[in-house]
């Protein structure tokens, strides 16, 4: 093994070191939300339903339903597609 060899082996054992340190090093970013008088009445989530669409899920946990919004990408038109109602979905029968 010649000595540039040996030093370009040294280097790439060092990045394989330094990444791993990096990867497995660095807690995850918590997700932060900001608390209001209703937090504890409401769940919010959004994700995508469609290449198109983009859905917002509310969860009202006082009256136990699911509503659901969807607007299209790139326009700002919110609309009201309907909601659940959880109790009657998750009933053990």
């Amino acid at each position: 093994m010649t000595k540039a060899t040996g030093l370009t082996l040294l280097v790439c054992v060092n990045l394989a070191l330094i990444t791993g340190v990096v990867v497995f090093g660095v807690p995850p970013k918590a997700a932060l939300a900001q608390g209001t008088a209703l937090s504890n009445n409401y769940l919010v989530v959004a994700g995508q339903i469609q290449a198109q669409f983009d859905a917002l899920y509310l969860i009202d946990l006082r009256e136990r339903t699911l509503h659901i919004f969807y607007f299209l990408k790139g326009s700002n038109d919110l609309r009201w597609a309907g909601y659940r109602d959880l109790e009657r979905d998750f009933r053990n029968e």
